[in-house]
């Protein structure tokens, strides 16, 4: 039980985001950072009076310490972002793991388990002209036509996606990548971000994972997912049928149109306008420097009003806890709830 106390230590110390030192600390100096760190390497055994400090400290379960996880996920390889702190890349990566696992967990319990399929046939991208056609063929595939997306997060679940909202305090808005074992794909994205802004942020991570982007081109692979989120999000013709094929011109009453029906911000639609020639240079200049002038950069105008949050996994444990599939108690664990507020969370009506 040291190996796996120590391995389960570990993770709940990094999901907390907490360094040995503060861990000391805020279990009242009930423990100093080496004996923490002999815990971690599994060289001693912590008394009953020094896990439940930990398991306060923590905020986690005394019996999260000795029950190993029902799946082990190996890691997340996500991409690497220079301005997110490792400590804070950390936490994210940690939490991400532990979610996945207890989704996979229910996913076997009620025997809902996803196949994840990459839905583009030609993952490499050469031109800006193939990264248009894979968004038309993931639209075609997925049946979307060309319509707005009313709920991003919910087709992504429904297609395989494993997607975590977390909070941080850092440079963060997402992070993507794949299970070190290859076949669950997940994004990792901003809970608290401005609800346009993550859909926008959501579907960047997803050119990340479904485009290979190896080749050379003269945009860097951030401006081409940026490229592939304004596609996927507004079509080509969708643009050309509202704002027409060459504009010297676009008012904020048709920014704001587009915004409050497609659920992307002015400032990416207007990128999306320059990228497809809508717009000259010019234009696109003058624009950003009245988006500056304005204070659009911090809070632009226009409203969306969607809904975008991640639920399949509160879905599935709903339902194996109102089946009596599963205990309260169990359910309460999976969704990192106390047993008294899953109890008020859940009113079987039938």
């Amino acid at each position: 039980m040291i190996n796996q106390f120590g391995e389960r230590l570990v993770t709940a110390r990094k999901m907390a985001g907490m360094s040995m030192d503060s861990l000391a600390r805020k279990a009242g100096g009930i423990v100093s950072k080496q004996a923490i760190s002999k815990y971690e390497k599994g060289l001693i055994n912590p008394g009953s009076e020094v896990v439940l400090a930990l398991a306060k400290a923590l905020d986690v379960k005394v019996d999260y310490f000795f029950r190993p996880p029902a799946f082990v996920i190996s890691g997340i390889e996500f991409r690497k972002r220079s301005r997110l702190g490792k400590k804070e890349e950390e936490r994210i990566k940690y939490q991400t793991i532990d979610f996945i696992q207890k989704y996979l967990e229910v996913e076997e319990i009620l025997n809902a388990c996803q196949d994840f399929k990459n839905p583009v046939t030609n993952h490499h991208i050469k031109t800006l002209d193939d990264i248009e056609a894979a968004a038309l063929e993931i639209r075609r595939k997925w049946e979307l036509g060309n319509g707005p997306i009313p709920n991003l997060i919910e087709l992504l679940e429904d297609k395989g996606f494993k997607i975590i909202e977390v909070s941080s305090e850092g440079h963060f808005d997402g992070l993507s990548g794949f299970t070190k074992e290859g076949s669950i794909p997940v994004i990792a994205v901003f809970a608290e971000r401005d609800l346009v802004r993550k859909r926008f942020t959501i579907t960047h991570e997803l050119g990340h994972l479904l485009l290979d982007f190896s080749d050379d081109m003269l945009l860097s692979r951030e401006k081409r997912c940026h490229a592939f989120a304004g596609a996927l999000l507004l079509p080509k013709d969708v643009m050309i049928e509202e704002l027409g094929r060459h504009r010297s011109k676009i008012t904020e009453w048709e920014l704001k149109k587009l915004k409050g029906i497609y659920g992307m911000s002015m400032q990416a639609i207007m990128a999306r306008a320059h990228g497809l020639s809508i717009i000259s240079d010019h234009t696109w200049r003058q624009f950003n420097i009245f988006v500056n002038k304005r204070g659009w950069r911090k809070k632009e105008p226009g409203a969306y009003d969607g809904n975008e949050s991640a639920s399949r996994l509160k879905q599935l444990v709903l339902h194996a806890a109102a089946e009596q599939i599963i205990s309260f108690s169990k359910a309460a664990e999976l969704l990192n709830l106390s047993l008294q507020a899953f109890e008020q969370e859940v009113r079987v009506v039938s």
